[in-house]
């Protein structure tokens, strides 16, 4: 099975909404989980892939969403303002549970901040391994020139 770098989306509540995009920005997985453990979520999240951020739709994110980026051992990515309901249903239309649309659209918001440094590092002519790992040290905040040295 392939090694797969993702971004998390997290909506808490009574009702759970997740939303996990790889980094080319396309959903792999979403879901609306009654009553979840950070630990379930955590679980969840590593069946798919291994995640390089955890985002937010508030800000700021709140303690859950803190909680499991800590146990992941990822940064968290919030907006500068709380996203309003309408932000929301645009960005997520086709999503029809409000959590799973709600955490959808936290991932997108995350993943659009990287977005133009993402589709840099794709129009690289290297292995799509190493390509992979030059954007999940991009979102995690490192420096990628000494790895392009290196696999060139």
């Amino acid at each position: 099975m392939r090694l797969i770098y993702v971004i998390v989306g997290i909506d808490p509540g009574i009702k759970t909404g997740y939303a996990i995009l790889d980094l080319e920005g396309r959903l792999v997985a979403s879901g609306c989980e009654k009553e979840a453990s950070d630990e379930r979520l955590v679980r969840l999240v590593s069946a798919v892939g291994v995640p390089v951020l955890v985002a937010s739709d508030t800000s700021p994110p709140s303690h859950f969403v803190q909680k499991v980026a800590a146990r992941l051992n990822v940064r968290v990515h919030a907006p500068a303002q709380s996203m309003t309901k309408l932000e929301k249903r645009l960005i997520g239309a086709q999503i029809y549970d409000v959590h799973a649309r709600d955490s959808y659209a936290a991932a997108i918001k995350a993943y659009r901040r990287y977005q133009n440094r993402l589709r840099q590092i794709d129009s690289m002519q290297i292995r799509p391994q190493v390509r992979e790992e030059l954007k999940k040290m991009v979102i995690c905040g490192q420096r990628i020139a000494e790895r392009l040295d290196r696999n060139i």
